[in-house]
């Protein structure tokens, strides 16, 4: 079923990276209900995306982001096994 989850997306990426493009898609997807901006090491930043939705939309954000050049790393949590 397509039920309301609840995700938290960390990237890490340089400074001079995305950070446009991740705006972006924050502000194209109300799923997106908070955003954290955090400088971890000279040079790299951290994002932390805290979404609630419905699965095939998180997925869709997820896969959004995944296209996202500069991205390092993306972790994600999930409150449902069928958001992997």
């Amino acid at each position: 079923s397509d039920g309301e989850n609840q995700i938290v997306i960390t990237m890490i990426y340089d400074e001079v990276g995305p950070r446009g493009e991740l705006s972006v898609l924050q502000h194209r997807y109300e799923e997106i209900q908070m955003m954290l901006h955090l400088h971890i090491e000279k040079g790299q930043c951290m994002e932390v995306f805290i979404a609630r939705g419905p699965t095939g939309r998180l997925r869709e954000i997820l896969s959004k982001i995944r296209k996202v050049r500069g991205v390092r790393s993306i972790r994600f949590i999930s409150t449902s096994k069928s958001a992997n």
